[in-house]
């Protein structure tokens, strides 16, 4: 009897020992303690991509402290389309000598910026040399219309004559830096963009917050180049780096060089091969009917390219004989420079 409980008390601690060490640890058996490596990425996204077309922008100045240059990004454009247009300079090498500019081909007609009321600056080339002569219209649009009519017409004469351009010359025409005072018709408030900004007194060089006009004050801008006008057509003429350029105006009869910058008898030539070959009156000064501050020559010339108003003697003709016999020998003049 004795043996029996013996027994059965050692096979009781042997089943009590069992239990015990198949019981696992509860730290073991919770998944959320289980230490999982951190995932690796599989690709790493670049935090920009680059390439080939760097679109030019013009950021408006700030504030009314006067300037003679808008902020214009650099351009490079690698395929040129009908809307684009470049200059491309090798800067691969610091040099202490000017670097050589090569001109990329402009196509036959593009578009260089948008006016206030999205109106597209619509700009043609004629002829295939690399001294390059833009004439600019309307820039007082419906006001001085006849400015636009005489771009037009020369469009269609080089385009019927195209011997009449050297080769070594090409034209860029504009016929209207205002298309939105265009719509306005003959009227003072045509002379103005969507902004009512006189577009001539909104340029760098002389540029002042109050501005005239033989009838009365016109309003500058906030800024020189504030207006997207101004500022595509200076961020073009930086980009094509013309040999001459020329703006139409009408009716104070003559040419008025532009004096502003170093350099203030940069225009004087240019006036005086324009004026005899046109027969308009040409004195070699700026305009002094009254004080015109901000104009499109002057800054033009302060940035060394020769440049001129030109004044038809009439306000409704468009003067075309005396105007392609002086620009015939305005190219001249160029090709010979």
């Amino acid at each position: 009897m004795i043996n029996r409980i013996l027994l059965g008390f050692i096979i009781l601690v042997i089943v009590s020992a069992c239990q015990m060490t198949s019981v696992p640890d509860a730290s073991e058996s919770l998944p959320t303690r289980a230490q999982l490596p951190s995932p690796m990425p599989t690709e790493i996204v670049p935090l920009y991509t680059a390439t080939h077309t760097i679109e030019p922008t013009i950021t408006a100045l700030p504030s009314k402290t006067p300037s003679n240059t808008p902020t214009i990004t650099p351009t490079f454009v690698e395929t040129l389309t009908p809307t684009s247009f470049a200059v491309l300079i090798d800067v691969a090498t610091p040099s202490p000598t000017p670097i050589a500019i090569t001109r990329t081909p402009l196509p036959s007609s593009f578009i260089f910026g948008q006016s206030v009321q999205g109106r597209d600056l619509q700009a043609y080339r004629y002829g295939v040399g690399e001294h390059w002569i833009m004439l600019v219209g309307g820039i007082h649009a419906g006001f001085e219309a006849n400015t636009i009519s005489l771009m037009e017409r020369l469009r269609i004469e080089w385009q019927n004559n195209t011997r009449e351009i050297l080769p070594d010359v090409s034209f860029i025409i504009i016929p209207s830096l205002n298309p939105d005072g265009a719509t306005r018709g003959r009227i003072l408030e045509g002379r103005f963009n969507g902004n009512n900004v006189d577009l001539n007194r909104n340029w760098g060089c002389g540029w002042e917050d109050s501005a005239e006009y033989s009838q009365g004050p016109v309003d500058p801008g906030f800024a020189p180049f504030d207006q997207p006008e101004t500022a595509a057509l200076a961020a073009l003429i930086r980009d094509v780096q013309p040999d001459a350029v020329m703006f139409y105006h009408s009716a104070a009869n003559g040419i008025f060089p532009g004096t502003c910058g170093e350099d203030r008898e940069l225009s004087l030539p240019l006036s005086q091969v324009y004026g005899q070959a046109s027969g308009y009156p040409y004195e070699g000064t700026g305009f002094t009917a009254y004080r015109v501050t901000g104009s499109a020559p002057a800054w033009v010339n302060s940035i060394g390219i020769p440049s001129l108003d030109i004044e038809l003697a009439t306000a409704d003709g468009i003067e075309f004989e005396r105007n392609l016999r002086a620009l015939q020998a305005v190219q001249r003049w160029v090709a010979s420079r």
